[in-house]
């Protein structure tokens, strides 16, 4: 297993998938948000970055959300297999 930094499109990519493979809910729209608001809050709340740090993790915290939830929500979902 490769070591991915703290804060790469990579890192919260694998983040997501990890918490999408781990937590078995219903409702995925719900579970979708959760994460997403947890990792924000991860970022925001917890660390004291600089600024533009801060800004340069939301923008591939938004990447990295757009690419997994179209690979793995819209393929996963039932109406889809």
């Amino acid at each position: 297993m490769s070591t991915v930094l703290f804060g790469t499109i990579e890192y919260y990519e694998r983040e997501l998938i990890s918490y999408f493979t781990n937590i078995h809910i219903s409702n995925k729209d719900d579970a979708t948000m959760k994460i997403f608001i947890m990792l924000e809050a991860e970022i925001f709340n917890v660390f004291l970055f600089d600024e533009a740090i801060r800004i340069k993790c939301m923008q591939n915290l938004l990447k990295a959300f757009c690419g997994v939830s179209e690979t793995y929500l819209v393929k996963k979902l039932p109406y889809n297999e």
